[in-house]
C-alpha cells in the first residue's frame, strides 16, 4: 500500500497529470486543504481552476517516507526540488501529504510544502 501512495504522489507531481483536470479531480479529496509556501491556504476548487492552466515544472524528489496513521489515512514526507518556469533559481522544500482512503480509493486530503535550504 505504501508504494501505491508514493506512486499517486508522484503522479500528482508529473506535468501530464497536473494539466489534466479529470485526473486531479479523481486524486484530490473534496475536503482537500493545501498550505502553500507563502502561507496561503486553498482547497480543491482553487487547485482545479489553477493547476491545469499552469506550465508545470519537473520535480526531483527524494527521501519519500510513508507511514500509516490509521488504516485509511497515510502520511507521506519527502524532499522536493524544482525550477519554476520563467525563473532562474531552483526551489527546495520539505513536503508532507496526507492521503485518505475514501470509498476504496486513495485521495490527497492535505498537502504542505515548506521552503528549505538546498539539499541536492
Amino acid at each position: 500500500m505504501r508504494q501505491t501512495i508514493i506512486e499517486l504522489e508522484l503522479a500528482l507531481l508529473s506535468p501530464e497529470m497536473r494539466s489534466d483536470a479529470n485526473v486531479l479531480d479523481e486524486l484530490i479529496h473534496a475536503d482537500f486543504l493545501e498550505v502553500g509556501a507563502t502561507g496561503i491556504s486553498f482547497g480543491k476548487p482553487e487547485v482545479l481552476a489553477r493547476l491545469p492552466k499552469e506550465k508545470s515544472p519537473a520535480f526531483k524528489v527524494s527521501d519519500m517516507q510513508c507511514r500509516f496513521l490509521s488504516e485509511d489515512l497515510a502520511q507521506l514526507n519527502y524532499r522536493a526540488c524544482f525550477k519554476p518556469v520563467n525563473e532562474v533559481d531552483k526551489r527546495y522544500s520539505l513536503r508532507t501529504s496526507l492521503w485518505k482512503c475514501d470509498g476504496g480509493r486513495w485521495q490527497m486530503i492535505y498537502h504542505q510544502g515548506t521552503p528549505c535550504a538546498p539539499f541536492f
